[in-house]
């Protein structure tokens, strides 16, 4: 099951076609804009209207909350079945949020992916990866001592252990239509970025 997450910080949607879609507070106001009927939504509605009587499912949750409106959306994706996760419009902004969300994906939920326009971040654990050239740059960080081989791009690297002080796997590029990551041990973050 492949689930795309709306949150208040989209400007254009994606495509949506063959995923699920649900409202993350005022992420369902910009769905509904856009006639996107939602699977469901969830949220404390305060950054966007209260939808009312709908139907479909609405998760309403209290504005004073231990948990961030994407954390009940997470959880509840969780809850309902769904592995293939997108939480879009999950970066920029206010900086405390979008470092709640990096916090979410590297610590409680590596299998989700962030995105917002032109960026999306993906958390590396061991086993190999394919990268498809979408981005202009391509950025690891070590979450832990991570050894990391790059194949494709730009700047390689063969089984290089790389550790949290270590920025230098920042900025990369692909050279060709696609690249490999292998994660020999340890975990990455990946961010791709269209950004200048």
């Amino acid at each position: 099951k492949r689930l795309m997450l709306i949150c208040p910080l989209t400007q254009k949607l994606p495509d949506l076609s063959g995923w699920d879609v649900a409202g993350v507070d005022g992420g369902l106001d910009i769905l509904l804009k856009n006639g996107i009927h939602p699977d469901w939504a969830i949220g404390d509605f305060d950054s966007g209207k209260d939808p009312g009587q709908t139907d479909y499912p609405i998760y309403r949750h209290p504005i004073h909350k231990d948990e961030t409106d994407s954390e009940l959306a997470l959880m509840k994706a969780i809850e309902l079945g769904y592995q293939d996760i997108i939480l879009y419009g999950a970066l920029g902004g206010r900086l405390d949020h979008t470092l709640a969300n990096l916090r979410l994906v590297t610590w409680r939920y590596p299998q989700v992916t962030l995105m917002s326009e032109g960026q999306k971040v993906t958390v590396l654990c061991e086993g190999e990866h394919v990268i498809q050239n979408q981005y202009k740059h391509v950025s690891f960080f070590a979450m832990e001592p991570t050894v990391i081989t790059l194949d494709g791009f730009d700047y390689p690297l063969s089984r290089q252990l790389i550790d949290q002080k270590d920025f230098y796997t920042c900025s990369n590029s692909i050279s060709q239509a696609s690249a490999k990551v292998i994660i020999h041990s340890g975990r990455a973050i990946c961010v791709e970025t269209d950004y200048v």
